[in-house]
């Protein structure tokens, strides 16, 4: 059977004061872990023990225990070959029952209590059995624990101790700025929402709604979606709702009509992922000359105004002043694909009925 506990002190305590016998192999053991151990364990225990020092081991944890090999029953191993020793493993004997616990938590106060740590209790007799036999084998490869060894890593341990304080400290006014930024950025989101909330409410909303309806099936209509056999360029050009294109562009489409109707037909196809159909339509198999971000995510707006946005000037201007921001690295496809699921989210949280009567606020704010 097995079980999971997120506080292993809690669980492992209980289980140590009935043990006849220990297995512990752990990547990290400081002084208040071995401690927490033996403070509850019985006189009368085994101890078996497998270390690292990757990450570091406290070399007052095995000062103690070094004497406690020549008096007690007790080994203790230290892993020193070429790979990084990160197992977490404690196993208990009492009696014939056993008893095993495995996870993410060293032989640490923080993880026995402080942190957020994931321990599989397995209570599987052949099954901790079988736990014992790798640790037999981590054994075998260990060296054994002696003076002159912890004299030559107490030095390497004081130095690599004062690096992680500085590390820590670095990391800590890392998480600081990144924490202020996170929350700046929450607060210029829930600000959007709020105005947006605020437009929602005003006379001229569900008056907008209706105009953007109209708008859609006027260009629609210009395009024959979602056919695209009878493709009106001129009309196209002419409606400039939902963004004002430049009509340099136009002769090219209109010598490229059957290019133009194959980019219509991938765009509006839902099958295929939306940063894939965008970057094929801005740089790839689909690319017409002059056909720009602005062009292609009006096409898309006018094909699903529930999933896709106008991405132009204006749209890109509100968006940094609230805050909003793209990860590098990307393509412009995965870029819109993002930026649309930021939107959608807006829109759900501030009631706004899709991301057409979002474009009409975020030009009105561009403009004001």
């Amino acid at each position: 059977m097995k079980t999971f506990t997120q506080n292993l002190a809690k669980e492992l305590s209980s289980q140590l004061k009935k043990a006849d016998e220990i297995w512990v192999a752990v990547a990290l053991m400081t002084y208040s872990g071995l401690k927490f151990i033996q403070d509850n364990l019985k006189e009368s225990a085994i101890q078996h023990y497998v270390l690292g020092i990757n990450l570091p081991t406290d070399p007052k944890a095995l000062v103690l225990l070094n004497k406690q090999q020549h008096l007690q029953d007790l080994t203790v191993r230290m892993y020193l070959d070429k790979e990084y020793f990160h197992p977490k493993l404690y196993v208990l004997r009492q009696g014939r029952k056993y008893v095993a616990f495995i996870g993410s938590a060293n032989c640490t106060n923080g993880g026995m209590n402080a942190n957020v740590e994931l321990t599989s209790i397995i209570q599987d007799n052949n099954e901790c059995l079988d736990l014992i036999s790798w640790f037999e084998g981590l054994n075998t490869k260990a060296s054994y624990l002696n003076d002159t060894f912890i004299k030559k890593y107490k030095v390497s341990y004081e130095e690599r101790k004062r690096r992680k304080k500085e590390d820590e400290k670095e990391a800590k006014k890392l998480n600081r700025q990144l924490n202020e930024e996170y929350l700046a950025g929450m607060t210029n989101r829930k600000e959007l929402v709020k105005v947006l909330k605020k437009y929602r409410k005003q006379a001229d909303y569900g008056y907008t709604s209706l105009i953007r309806k109209d708008e859609i099936k006027e260009l629609r209509e210009s395009l024959d979606y979602p056919n695209f056999n009878k493709i009106d360029v001129e009309r196209f050009f002419k409606i400039h709702a939902l963004g004002h294109i430049i009509s340099i562009p136009k002769p090219t489409i209109q010598n490229e009509l059957d290019r133009f109707r194959k980019m219509l037909k991938v765009l509006t196809d839902e099958s295929i992922d939306i940063a894939v159909r965008y970057d094929r339509a801005l740089m790839g198999d689909l690319e017409i000359r002059g056909v720009k971000e602005a062009t292609i995510s009006k096409l898309l707006i006018v094909h699903n105004p529930n999933l896709y946005f106008v991405k132009n000037s204006k749209s890109n201007s509100v968006l940094k002043k609230h805050g909003f921001e793209l990860p590098k690295g990307i393509s412009k496809g995965e870029k819109y694909k993002a930026t649309c699921n930021y939107l959608l989210g807006i829109c759900e949280e501030a009631g706004i009925e899709n991301l057409a009567v979002l474009d009409h606020y975020l030009y009105l704010e561009a403009e004001s």
